[in-house]
């Protein structure tokens, strides 16, 4: 049996602990196949809310989210992307090989991308809050909340940038094949011998497993989202407000929205001044003649 670093890892923390006791798939260039969802998870497709579970196919440009289980999506056998539960990612790219790359965004929860060959490099990309993150051939988890990122090089070499607070990413950093990397907003960037106790213990289970393809079985059949309504302020408004690349991209997508009344207050009581909805919101009057 392969024993992996958490099963070497975990091993030895129950060693310890008890011996400190007494002191204290989916070939596809542009789509990805969810092959393992306990429950449904949530896709945020152009305005709209759907609702998917085995044999969908997340696209480009899908916001995919998770309840209170987990998920996995197969762009290819050799590129996968397990989330944890309560994730938020955003499919920016989708390619199982050559020059199209895949690349999401995390804005929070847990991420585990394996990718296996070597077909372009930085053929797969993570970018959350501070950090981002990119691997050719490997395994890497990523977690994200609102104060920190952090990532485990679980397999191969990985390169981790951090994202300041404007959005832009700071110099490559090598991360190594069972290194750590934390980046705690206005801490910098740190690259540790090993994880820290509190990811362990944070981390979903699943994750302690190497990620591999779901059965053939699970992956035959292909099923539509279910749409269940346009997307609400509420939705979306992670989405807006935060310092990743496409923020700026979600303006022109969700514009439409702001027809509807609703929406449009919400968005105005807390973007309405923000440099990308102040124009379309309050747009200046047109000059005299």
């Amino acid at each position: 049996m392969k024993h992996t670093f958490f099963s070497r890892l975990f091993s030895g923390l129950l060693l310890s602990a008890v011996l400190a006791a007494p002191a204290m798939a989916l070939a596809a260039s542009s789509s990805a196949n969810i092959s393992v969802a306990d429950k449904p998870v949530r896709i945020i497709r152009g305005t709209a809310v759907y609702k998917a579970g085995v044999g969908v196919l997340a696209q480009k440009e899908d916001i995919v989210e998770t309840g209170a289980a987990g998920a996995q999506l197969e762009v290819s056998p050799d590129l996968i992307l397990e989330l944890g539960p309560d994730t938020r990612i955003y499919l920016n790219s989708i390619g199982a090989d050559g020059p199209v790359r895949t690349e999401l965004a995390l804005l929070k929860g847990w991420v585990k991308v394996m990718a296996k060959g070597s077909g372009a490099a930085k053929r797969l990309i993570v970018t959350s809050g501070s950090m981002k993150v990119a691997l050719d051939s490997g395994s890497s988890i990523v977690h994200s909340t609102a104060e920190k990122s952090e990532m485990f090089a679980e397999e191969g070499t990985q390169i981790v940038n951090e994202i300041d607070e404007r959005g832009k990413a700071g110099a490559d950093t090598k991360v190594n094949r069972e290194q750590f990397a934390i980046n705690i907003v206005g801490q910098g960037l740190k690259v540790l011998p090993r994880p820290g106790r509190d990811f362990l213990s944070d981390m979903p289970v699943a994750f302690r497993d190497p990620v591999t393809p779901a059965p053939d079985r699970l992956k035959g059949a292909r099923s539509p989202a279910t749409k269940e309504r346009e997307a609400d302020f509420a939705d979306v408004e992670p989405w807006l407000n935060n310092n990743l690349p496409m923020k700026k991209a979600f303006v022109g997508r969700f514009m439409p929205r702001i027809k509807d009344p609703a929406f449009r207050k919400q968005l105005d009581e807390q973007l309405g001044q923000s440099a990308e909805w102040k124009t379309i919101l309050h747009p200046p009057p047109p000059p005299a003649k």
